[in-house]
């Protein structure tokens, strides 16, 4: 028969054959537990990444068209102070024009107003 340490020397190789499998087990298991952890996490993230490469998209989209729209603003601002600039310098000669001229009689100051007021109505239609 066989001795007692034998047996015993096969027990314990047994025993720790079964230990150490059952610690690949847990181990695997625990492997794959961890795994679809994260593969959860990373579609999660994934689809979190992919919304905010969409909102960095729209963003980058939005600037753009405040950038073209201030550029355009700028360009018809400058081509309406060109417009401004002429018609102040005509207004400029006019006032001018009116500060050099001598009194006007008391008696003929009615007339001349009349004759400002037909000229100036005139101007007016021609720049209207």
């Amino acid at each position: 028969m066989i001795s007692s340490p034998a047996i015993t020397a096969i027990v314990i190789v047994i025993f720790a054959a079964l230990g150490f499998s059952g610690g690949f087990v847990v181990s695997n298991w625990r492997a794959a537990s961890e795994i679809q952890r994260l593969s959860s996490s990373n579609a999660v993230l994934s689809a979190a990444n992919d919304k905010c490469a969409v909102d960095i998209r729209s963003v980058r989209d939005a600037v753009n068209a405040v950038r073209e729209t201030s550029i355009q603003r700028e360009k018809d601002a400058a081509t309406a102070m060109r417009g401004a600039a002429k018609v102040a310098a005509k207004h400029t000669r006019r006032a001018r024009k009116t500060s050099v001229l001598p009194p006007v009689a008391p008696q003929y100051q009615c007339e001349v107003v009349a004759q400002e007021q037909i000229e100036y109505v005139k101007t007016r239609q021609q720049n209207d």
